[in-house]
Parts: structure tokens; sequence; C-alpha cells
């Protein structure tokens, strides 16, 4: 099934540079026909296809598409409009950014596909710092793991500066182990948008995905002694 069609490229590209409420206005019909209800048509069927690889994934689309419009208070950039459009797809959708599950995003130049744990709070941290140290042998499988660096390459995220003495000698074999937040993406060419191949290939990605985001799910329910 096709979804999107080269209007709905043509509109993305061109957003960048006409990122004004005028310009907005005018084309807001060309949104909505052409990338707001076709994307929310993806992201439903989106969903279906990934309830057998996220546990209690009962969202809508509704709940996991975030707005086009930004919230400019407390930013330097103040156009009022983002260049992508885009999807939480976990638990909670877009109000959770923690449970591993599928990020979606749509702009003129790319699609990318995200996972594993965006925003963790010091003690979510420390519930898979503690799994990781504990099982380095199987976290270092599942991230070397040749399907899975082919796909999403590294795990990524901002890490600490120090962290306890009990893993300071293992941080220097696993450097994970320093990390904030645990995701890895993938990019594709905006022009997949148009092939009838988009939803399988984005489920066949994730699928790569599986094993590590079990691994990094099953750490945030232990609790960790203080």
């Amino acid at each position: 099934m096709k979804y999107f069609n080269q209007d709905t490229l043509r509109f993305l590209q061109a957003l960048p540079a006409n990122n004004n409420k005028d310009w907005f206005t005018e084309n807001k019909n060309q949104f909505k026909k052409n990338v707001e209800i076709p994307f929310k048509t993806f992201i439903s069927d989106l969903i279906i296809e990934l309830q057998p690889y996220i546990p209690d994934l009962s969202v809508e689309a509704k709940d996991c598409v975030f707005r086009i419009y930004k919230d400019v208070r407390f930013s330097k950039d103040k156009t009022p409009y983002k260049n992508h459009v885009s999807a939480m797809i976990s638990k909670d959708g877009r109000k959770d950014k923690t449970t591993p599950g599928a990020y979606f995003q749509f702009s003129g130049e790319d699609l990318r596909l995200y996972s594993g744990c965006f925003e963790l709070t010091p003690k979510q941290c420390e519930q898979i710092r503690v799994i990781i140290f504990k099982n380095l042998d199987t976290f270092n499988e599942f991230i070397n793991a040749p399907k899975f660096v082919e796909t999403f390459g590294e795990i990524k995220g901002k890490k600490y500066k120090k962290i306890p003495s009990p893993y300071i000698d293992s941080a220097e074999i696993q450097p994970l182990l320093l990390n904030k937040s645990f995701y890895f993406f993938k990019k594709y060419s905006p022009e997949l948008a148009l092939s009838d191949e988009l939803l399988a290939t984005i489920i066949s990605d994730y699928k790569q995905a599986i094993q590590i985001n079990k691994f990094l799910r099953g750490a945030l329910k232990i609790e960790v002694d203080k």
C-alpha cells in the first residue's frame, strides 16, 4: 500500500524555506490532505504491525502523533513549525519516551526510525547500568549482532562524566555504561515514502531491535537497591 505521494514530498521539502504562518496558512489544506491525514493512516497501520513486538501496545495514532506546531516560548529558533511530522509508538504513545518502542520521523530530507530509551531518570539509568554490568557478555552480543549493526549501527546517547566506582573498569571495556540514554536509529531516503514497501521495510528493520529492546525493558522493571 502507498500512503504518500509526490505532493507529500513537495510540501515537506518546501517547508524549511517557508516556515512562517502566512505560507503555512495558505497551504494548510495541502498539509492536511497530503501530509497529516496519510501520516496518521500510516501510523495506525504501523501500530498494528508493531503490536507483536511491543508489549502492552494498545494506543491509537492520535495518542502517538506529535503536533507540527512548535512551542517556541523557550527556544531561540522562533520558526513556528517543525520541519517534519513524527510519532512515538510506545505503551503510552508520545507521552512515553522511556519504554522502548518506535519513533518514526518524516521530513523532506529523510525518513528515520528510532528505538531504545530516549529519556531516563537517574534511577532508570542505574537500573540499566546494573543489568549491563551483570550481563556484559549478553549485552555485547546483542549490540554487536551483525544484523543489528547493519541496520542501526551503534547505540547512542549523552554520557555521564563520572560513574560509581564499581563500574569504572567495566566502562573502559563497555563505554555505554556511562550513558544517560540508550537509543539508535536508521535513516532512509525520502523516496521510500512513495514505495508500497514502506511499511514492510520499517517492520523488517524494527525486528533487529527486538533483542536489545527486550533487554532494556527488562532492566527498567528491576528495582535497584540504593
